[in-house]
C-alpha cells in the first residue's frame, strides 16, 4: 500500500469491533462414499491482463476478444467443451478450422479432425467482473493422450494466446482472426495476437475437477473404509480412507445446518496426497428417491491441500459458507497406505452476539421460523453486516437496512449496526450517492440502497436515542440529499439517475437510465426523515429545506407517473422519454408506503397490495416483500403479515431449510441470505408487540431513557412471549441483576386478556392492549416494581403508561 508511516496509516486506532467467534461444529452424518474420476483436461487462464490490459479495478467491463489455441488429435474427435464459472461462453461462439461450432445446454461441441485444429473461442462480453476463463474438454477416458495442446504461436511457455481487444466484433482484426481457417493464415494478424503469460494461468481448477467428476463404474466399486462416523465425533478416534483400485475417493459430509467459517482438520497422511474441498448449499430430492446437488456456479468454493508424511492439522485462511463438504482423496500413484482422519470440523466465524431477543408462541412452525431468521442474520453478521456467507459475503446497504431491524429484534445488534452506517457514509468522498457496497474496488450505487442508508440512519437513532451518531452522521446525510437535489432532480420535479436501480430479483421495468418510480417513492421518505434527524439536532431551516424537497418530488410523481387507464403508477420512464408499459405491485407498495400518493388515489393503489391485478408483476425476493409487509403493519393488517410468514417462510421450513432463502424458491442461488429474514423483525416487533416509540428523553445522569410502545398484536395466536433487546449496556446500580430487554409475555382467554412485562432501567413503556379488548372491560394493574398511570381508553384501545424499570401485570376482564 505505500511506505511504512504513510497517511493514515501513521498510528494505531483502537478496535471498535470485537472480535469474531471461532466456535468448533462438526459434521452430523457421511452420506456418501464413492470412488470418481476427474475431468482430464481442464484449462484456467486470466484474460484481464491481456484484453483489460492496466485495469486493477473491480468495476465491471465490457470487453470484445478472441481466444485460440490449437487441439492436436491423434484421430478424428468429437469432444464436448464446458466452461465454468468466470467469462463463460456468455457468447456462444466457438470455431473450429474456421468452422462454427455448435452449443447445447452443456457447452460446445468441436468436431476436430486428425491433426492440428485451429480452435477459436468469441469471449466477447457486454458487462462482467470475472474475466477468468475456464474449459474442461471431454472426450470420453483416455483421451489426455489422445489430445494435445499447442501455442498457435509456436511459443512454448502457455498453449493459449488472445486477440483484441477490439472495438466491435466488425473490427478488420476481429474478423481476421475469428475467420481464418489455419495457424498459417492467422500470420497476417501476427501483430493481434498475444501469449497469454504462465503467471496468468492456473495450474489447477480444484471447482471443475470436483463437480465435474464422474462416478467410476456406475457405483460398483467399493471404497474401503473404516470407522468413518470418527469423522462426526470430537474424539480421539480416528477414521481411514484406503486408496481406491481405480480413481479418487469422494465423501460427501453433511454438516447439518448452514455455516460459514474456517475450515479444519488433522490427518495422517502419506506424502503428496491431493485433499480437494467444496462445500455447498444445498441438496434437492430426485423423482427417483435420491437427491441432486446444487453446486456453486460461478462460486468456486474449494480449497486444495496437499500433503506431506505424517500427522499434520491444518486451519483455512479463507472463510466459507457451506452447510455440505465433499472432500476428495487424491492419493499418489501406486501409493497403498491409507489416510487416517481424526478431525474434520468448521470454526463459526460470525460477529459475537448474544442471544438477548428471543420469541415464543403456540405456532410451532412460527417459533421455528423465528429462529431461522435469528440465525440466518447471525451467520450475515462479520464485521458489518453482510448479504449471505457463501458467495459475496459483503457488506450491500440496502440489504443492510433489514437486517439491522432484525438484528435489533433479536440479538441487540445495535453497535454493528452503528458502524456500518458510519462507514456507509465515508463512500461520499468519490460518489455523490453512498455506494452500494463498502468499502469496495467495485464504484457503484445502487439507487434504492442509498436511500434505504438514510432510512436505516434515522431508525438507528430512533431505537437508541444516540446523539453522538447523530451528529456524526446527518452531515453525511445531508451532503447525500442535496447532492440529489442538485444534480439529479429534473426541472419537472422528478428523481433521474443513470445507475442500477434495481429493488427485487422480478421482471420490474427498472432501467439503469431514466426515471425509476418506485425510488422517486423512497426519496420522498428520505427526505422526510433527513428532516426529521435535522429537527433532533434542532436544524429547522434545514427541516424545512428537506420537507420541501420531499413535497416536490411527491407532486412529480403524482402528476408524470400515474397512467389514468390503468389506474396506477407506472414502473419507470425510459431516457428516451418512454413510458413504462410494466405495472408492478411492487411500484405501488412502495409509493403507498412512503405517502407519496395523492389522498384521491391512496385507496385506489391500497386495493393493488391485496388483490393483485392480472398483469402486475409480483414480489420475487423475500427482501421486498419486507416493504409490502410494513404497508401491511401500516394498515392494521398483521392477521395478513402472519399468513404470508406461514405460506413462504413456512415453506422454507417444509423443505428442511435452516436458514432464509435469497428468494422464494428452494432453486434459489443463495440458501442464507439474511435480506430474507423479516419475520424474526415482524414477529417480535408486532406479535410479541414491542417497538420504540420513539421518544427520548435525557435520564439526568447522562444515559438516555427510551420510550417502547408493547402493543400485542394476537390475530389467531393464544399465547406470546419473548424478550426484545434495548441498545444500552448493563443498567441499574453496580452488581444489579437488572434486565437489559424488555420483557414481554400474554395470553388470551375467554374474554380475558393478560399481559406481563418487565422493563429494564433505560427504558419506559406505553402499553396498548389489542382492540378486541372493549370499553366495557374491567383493567386492572398490579405492579411489583415501578409506576403506572391509571388505565385509559383512548382512540378505540386500552393503555397505561409504566415507568422505567417497572414490572408487572395488566389483566383485561369482559
Amino acid at each position: 500500500m505505500g511506505k511504512i508511516g504513510i497517511s493514515p496509516w501513521k498510528k494505531l486506532v483502537p478496535r471498535n469491533i470485537p472480535f469474531l467467534t471461532m466456535e468448533p461444529v462438526y459434521p452430523t452424518r457421511v452420506m456418501r462414499v464413492r470412488a470418481v474420476e476427474p475431468p482430464a483436461i481442464v484449462h484456467s487462464i486470466d484474460l484481464r491482463p491481456n484484453l483489460i490490459p492496466g485495469d486493477r479495478l473491480s468495476n465491471p467491463h465490457g470487453l470484445t476478444g478472441l481466444v485460440l489455441t490449437v487441439a492436436h488429435a491423434t484421430k478424428a474427435v468429437e469432444v464436448r467443451v464446458r466452461a465454468v464459472g468466470g467469462i463463460g461462453f456468455g457468447a456462444r461462439r466457438a470455431r473450429v478450422n474456421g468452422e462454427d461450432a455448435t452449443f447445447d445446454e452443456h457447452g460446445a461441441v468441436l468436431k476436430l479432425n486428425k491433426g492440428d485444429n485451429l480452435v477459436v473461442f468469441d469471449v466477447t462480453r457486454d458487462w462482467y467482473h470475472d474475466w477468468w476463463f475456464t474449459t474442461v474438454w471431454d472426450a470420453g477416458r483416455g483421451m489426455r493422450d489422445e489430445l494435445k495442446f499447442v501455442n498457435p504461436l509456436g511459443e512454448g511457455e502457455t498453449v493459449w494466446v488472445t486477440a483484441g481487444p477490439f472495438k466491435s466484433r466488425d473490427d478488420e482484426g476481429f474478423q481476421a482472426v475469428w475467420n481464418a481457417k489455419s495457424v498459417n493464415e492467422l500470420r497476417p494478424s501476427r501483430h493481434l495476437l498475444r501469449t497469454v503469460a504462465l503467471e496468468h494461468t492456473a495450474s489447477d481448477h480444484v471447482f471443475a475437477r470436483v463437480v465435474l467428476a464422474q462416478e467410476i463404474d456406475g457405483g460398483r466399486q467399493t471404497v474401503r473404509v473404516e470407522n468413518l462416523d470418527a469423522i462426526c465425533q470430537p474424539n480421539e478416534e480416528v477414521a481411514v480412507i484406503y486408496p481406491p483400485r481405480q480413481g479418487d475417493v469422494e465423501l460427501l459430509i453433511d454438516f447439518g445446518r448452514e455455516l460459514v467459517g474456517f475450515w479444519e482438520f488433522e490427518v495422517d497422511a502419506p506424502a503428496g496426497t491431493v485433499l480437494d474441498f467444496y462445500g455447498f448449499e444445498a441438496i434437492h430430492p430426485t423423482d427417483d428417491g435420491g437427491f441432486e446437488i446444487q453446486h456453486t456456479w460461478g462460486l468456486n468454493n474449494v480449497m486444495r491441500y496437499v500433503t506431506r508424511e505424517g500427522w499434520q492439522r491444518y486451519t483455512s485462511i479463507v472463510r466459507r459458507g457451506f452447510r455440505y463438504l465433499t472432500l476428495t482423496v487424491r492419493f499418489p500413484k501406486n501409493e497403498k497406505r491409507p489416510i487416517r482422519i481424526k478431525t474434520l470440523r468448521c470454526l463459526l466465524n460470525t460477529y459475537p452476539y448474544t442471544e438477548r431477543g428471543d420469541f415464543m408462541c403456540d405456532d410451532w412452525k412460527l417459533n421455528e421460523i423465528w429462529r431461522m431468521c435469528r440465525y440466518t442474520l447471525r451467520l450475515c453478521s462479520e464485521d458489518t453486516f453482510v448479504d449471505c456467507p457463501a458467495y459475496e459475503q459483503t457488506f450491500w446497504v440496502g440489504d443492510a437496512r433489514n437486517e439491522a431491524l432484525i438484528a435489533y429484534a433479536t440479538y441487540g445488534g445495535y453497535e454493528l449496526a452503528r458502524r456500518c452506517w458510519l462507514l456507509a457514509g465515508q463512500s461520499l468522498w468519490r460518489s455523490p450517492l453512498v455506494e452500494s457496497q463498502v468499502p469496495s474496488g467495485w464504484q457503484d450505487i445502487l439507487t434504492a440502497w442509498a436511500l434505504l442508508w438514510v432510512w436505516a440512519c434515522e431508525e438507528y437513532y430512533r431505537y437508541t436515542g444516540d446523539k453522538e451518531f447523530l451528529r456524526e452522521v446527518y452531515p453525511l446525510v445531508a451532503q447525500q440529499m442535496r447532492n440529489i437535489a442538485e444534480k439529479f432532480i429534473r426541472p419537472d420535479g422528478l428523481f433521474e439517475i443513470e445507475a442500477w436501480n434495481m429493488l427485487d430479483w422480478a421482471p420490474m421495468d427498472t432501467p439503469r437510465k431514466g426515471v425509476v418510480t418506485h425510488q422517486n417513492a423512497m426519496l420522498v421518505e428520505a427526505y422526510r426523515r433527513a428532516a426529521t434527524m435535522a429537527l433532533w439536532l434542532g436544524n429547522g431551516e434545514n427541516a424545512k429545506e428537506f420537507e420541501a424537497l420531499a413535497q416536490k418530488v411527491e407532486d412529480a410523481i403524482n402528476e408524470h407517473l400515474w397512467d389514468e387507464q390503468k389506474q396506477a403508477f407506472i414502473d419507470a420512464i425510459h431516457a428516451d422519454g418512454r413510458r413504462s408499459q410494466v405495472f408492478s405491485v411492487q411500484t405501488q407498495t412502495m409509493v403507498y408506503l412512503c405517502d407519496a400518493v395523492t389522498d384521491e388515489r391512496r385507496p385506489i393503489i391500497r386495493r393493488y397490495l391485496y388483490d393483485k391485478p392480472e398483469g402486475f408483476v409480483w414480489f420475487g425476493s423475500p427482501f421486498a416483500l419486507f416493504f409490502l409487509l410494513e404497508a401491511y403493519a401500516k394498515d392494521g393488517e398483521f392477521q395478513r403479515i402472519l399468513d404470508i410468514v406461514r405460506r413462504e417462510w413456512g415453506a422454507m421450513i417444509d423443505y428442511g431449510a435452516t436458514t432464509a432463502w435469497e428468494t422464494l424458491t428452494p432453486r434459489t442461488r443463495s440458501h442464507c441470505h439474511a435480506w430474507s429474514a423479516a419475520p424474526a423483525y415482524f414477529l417480535s416487533t408486532y406479535v410479541l408487540g414491542v417497538r420504540p416509540k420513539g421518544v427520548v428523553q435525557d435520564a439526568g445522569r447522562g444515559a438516555p431513557i427510551l420510550e417502547y410502545f408493547i402493543a400485542p398484536k394476537p390475530c389467531d395466536l393464544k399465547w406470546a412471549k419473548g424478550r426484545f433487546p434495548t441498545p444500552s449496556g448493563t443498567s441499574g446500580e453496580k452488581g444489579s441483576a437488572d434486565p437489559r430487554e424488555v420483557e414481554v409475555r400474554w395470553e388470551r382467554g375467554e374474554n380475558r386478556f393478560t399481559l406481563w412485562f418487565a422493563l429494564p432501567e433505560n427504558a419506559k413503556a406505553e402499553i396498548v392492549l389489542p382492540p378486541f379488548v372493549p370499553e366495557t372491560a374491567s383493567i386492572s394493574v398490579q405492579l411489583a416494581k415501578g409506576e403506572a398511570s391509571a388505565p385509559k381508553f383512548e382512540v378505540g384501545h386500552w393503555r397505561v403508561h409504566v415507568s422505567s424499570g417497572a414490572r408487572g401485570k395488566l389483566e383485561a376482564r369482559w
